[in-house]
């Protein structure tokens, strides 16, 4: 006994010397669950989520794409609601910008890589995917999903109702189902992990829409009971439920609660109107907003309580900022509005495009022609790619066969 002990910690002080931790002697499970996210600048960090039964701190390996030594970084810990699995998460900075980096959940575990962004898209693009309302069923989702990788996005960006689990312990199954579609899915062969950030929605909360009487003090509380999952699993944005993520100067990402755990109203448009200004200010080259419920739907009344709340509270800051798209989801269909300002048609107003049709069943859609602010409308399964180069964007929207629905402008940087 005491030979296999002095064994064992020679072993270890060996691993020691050569700059391992202890913990990549202990051979990890293969995660059930790989999620990576930024919390802070896109340039030169990145959060990376992996879930597992075994609760110990685990070593996540890590280095440059081209070079030979393994870093080495210690996992924190914590719950995944109502299962008996742990998330397990690590926040990496001081990074280099627009650069690969390797990682590997176990010593001897297969080797995946990301990618950081660049500091500059003046010569080079950028592209991301975007939509809503993932998955009524895995299979759907994974359809879609198949779809985006040929793109090769930078990132990914789910406006709210990702797993359908109402925030209820007894729907843990349908996240392990969304976690599963994206590591079946979403992970490139060459074994790329493509970050995504995703937005809160109905379908994240128990009661799908804020409770207003609850006082603010109370609120923090009140947000992780009510969408349990969405709060615990996803690190940006976090408390309150809204958020931007700034990427160097070229582009700021607003994200929004459309009034499923924050008010329109209140503190959460006071941060909007202040957040705004300051993207106003700094000259950002593009500034884009996404959230849940729509302002101009494409299925749902145009008189709903909270679409109308939006146009006004929301749709007067967005008109009075920089932005020139936002991102709407919850209809479950696809469309593109006219450019849009002081809820009339103009041609200095802001296109709202969406309206969450990743994995769902579409709905029937109000006709384009006899609705004023709808310039397509379309009962499809879909998802939009995003390019951005220097002050110039495009838009391409793809339904769940590959097929180009929708492109904006009409001079695009990527043609149809």
């Amino acid at each position: 006994m005491m030979k296999e002990r002095i064994k064992t910690l020679f072993i270890i002080g060996f691993f020691c010397l050569l700059g391992l931790s202890p913990l990549a002697l202990v051979a990890q499970e293969e995660p059930s669950g790989i999620y990576l996210t930024w919390q802070e600048d896109p340039t030169s960090t990145i959060t990376i989520d992996w879930h597992l039964k075994n609760g110990t701190s685990q070593a996540l390996s890590y280095r440059k794409k081209g070079t030979d030594n393994w870093a080495e970084a210690t996992s924190n810990v914590t719950d995944f609601p109502f299962s008996d699995r742990k998330i397990h998460r690590v926040s990496l900075k001081g990074l280099s910008a627009d650069s690969a980096y390797e990682i590997k959940f176990d010593a001897k575990g297969k080797v995946y890589y990301f990618k950081t962004m660049p500091n500059d898209i003046s010569r080079s693009p950028i592209k991301f995917a975007i939509g809503g309302d993932t998955m009524h069923d895995k299979a759907v989702m994974e359809k879609t999903n198949r779809q985006v990788l040929p793109y090769n996005p930078d990132f990914i960006i789910i406006g709210g109702d990702l797993a359908y689990g109402n925030g209820d312990g007894k729907n843990v199954n349908r996240w392990y189902d969304w976690f599963d579609a994206v590591k079946n899915t979403l992970i490139q062969e060459d074994g790329r992990i493509i970050p995504m950030m995703l937005g809160i929605g109905n379908h994240e909360v128990k009661s799908g829409y804020n409770d207003e009487d609850i006082p603010e003090h109370l609120k923090v509380e009140k947000r992780k009971e009510s969408a349990p999952f969405y709060f615990n699993l996803f690190a940006f944005p976090g408390q309150p439920g809204y958020g931007v993520l700034e990427f160097g100067k070229y582009l700021s990402f607003i994200f929004l609660d459309s009034d499923h755990t924050n008010a329109i109203d209140g503190p959460q448009k006071d941060w909007l109107a202040r957040e705004l200004a300051i993207q106003k200010e700094k000259e950002t080259s593009h500034v884009m907003a996404v959230y849940h419920v729509p302002a101009y739907p494409s299925a749902r009344a145009f008189t709903g309580t909270t679409q109308t709340m939006i146009r006004e509270h929301w749709v007067p800051l967005f008109e009075k900022s920089s932005i020139q798209l936002v991102f709407e989801n919850h209809d479950h269909a696809y469309k593109r509005t006219y450019p849009i300002k002081n809820n009339n048609v103009d041609e200095d107003g802001i296109v709202y495009i969406g309206d969450g049709s990743w994995g769902t069943r579409p709905r029937t859609v109000h006709d384009a022609e006899s609705t004023w602010y709808l310039q397509t409308s379309q009962s499809v399964r879909a998802f939009t790619l995003v390019t951005l180069q220097g002050k110039s964007f495009n838009i391409l929207t793809v339904d769940e066969d590959g097929k180009i629905i929708d492109s904006y402008p009409n001079n695009p940087l990527i043609k149809p």
